[in-house]
């Protein structure tokens, strides 16, 4: 099959980027499986095992949708989106959409969402879980002494504040990635950052993140929102390292009882805190490696491809809906 994606973003990113991250994996698990790969993007992109053709637009254009046509493989079988879409291509298509904007969430031919509740919240049933290269991660069995915020600390949403709170009245070691304390002057919780065991890491990528990931006793994501999916979250779990956060949005799709703990109050994430050592670092590790990695990313959107092809050649726009539910 020849799959043509999509990407606005420069690939490989540089620096934080959830979904570059996830069309870059993507595209490496189906050459890896035998399939042609093409990858329209910005000039200077790449991607092992892929073809990437440039693609110019205009500064602080982020629809890349009307430049498809004419850069096109004339044997493309089906074009991936990674973003909204406003001229679809001459050949069959599918949409990933990844946020929570009611643009997003609008049910609409060829749309998949990336987990089971961000599905239904969007009126839909095609799904397919963002899935991780573990070769890009650290597994470690032994510990640190520090527990570890992972997310944009600058989203009042991640609930930077929570666990501030929480390293303050318990003592334990906090490291704060994803933004500075800076940041807190948007998301409170500056008072209890001004304590001796909370150190502020600031924007961390690559071999940085996988050691910082891999060292955490665990990894507190006090969400305030209907998460869609959580890449962080298969990221600690890969790496061993048990999760404790809110049972929103696809959270209880990933963290089981035996990975880490859903808390539906601020009393029941401080006994968390007390429980980690009963997680079993390698039960964190083969939860992703069951269902959560690229390659089976790469499996499950080769379904909703068939389908939208299928569709295609029968008249039809509806190849997500058609192809149904996928984990």
């Amino acid at each position: 099959m020849h799959i043509v994606h999509v990407s606005r973003w420069r690939l490989p990113v540089q620096g934080y980027g959830g979904v570059p991250r996830v069309v870059y994996w993507l595209a490496k698990a189906q050459a890896e499986q035998g399939d042609r790969v093409t990858i329209l993007a910005p000039p200077g992109s790449s991607c092992p095992g892929a073809n990437c053709i440039a693609v110019k637009v205009a500064r602080g254009q982020g629809d890349y949708s009307p430049y498809v046509a004419s850069h096109l493989p004339p044997d493309a079988d089906i074009v991936h989106f990674h973003h909204q879409v406003s001229v679809p291509p001459p050949c069959p298509w599918v949409i990933t959409v990844q946020g929570n904007s009611p643009v997003e969430l609008q049910a609409l031919p060829n749309k998949i969402y990336i987990s089971r509740d961000h599905a239904r919240r969007g009126g839909g049933t095609a799904f397919v879980y963002n899935g991780i290269d573990p070769a890009e991660f650290i597994f470690r069995e032994r510990k640190d002494d520090y527990f570890l915020f992972l997310s944009k600390v600058s989203l009042p949403k991640k609930g930077v504040d929570v666990a501030l709170r929480l390293a303050r009245e318990m003592g334990f070691r906090l490291l704060v990635a994803g933004g500075t304390r800076w940041s807190l002057r948007r998301t409170g919780g500056l008072w209890n950052s001004l304590v001796a065991k909370v150190h502020f890491c600031g924007e961390v990528s690559g071999r940085a993140k996988a050691e910082l990931i891999a060292g955490a006793r665990a990894l507190i994501l006090p969400i305030r929102w209907e998460e869609p999916f959580g890449l962080v979250v298969s990221e600690a779990l890969v790496s061993g390292t048990a999760v404790i956060t809110a049972p929103r949005g696809a959270m209880p799709e990933l963290v089981t009882p035996e990975v880490g703990f859903l808390c539906d109050s601020y009393d029941a994430m401080k006994d968390a805190i007390g429980r980690v050592g009963e997680v079993d670092p390698h039960a964190c590790r083969r939860r992703v490696l069951a269902e959560l990695t690229n390659q089976h990313m790469a499996s499950a959107y080769r379904q909703h491809y068939q389908a939208a092809i299928a569709a295609y050649s029968a008249g039809g726009m509806r190849p997500g809906a058609s192809a149904g539910e996928s984990g």
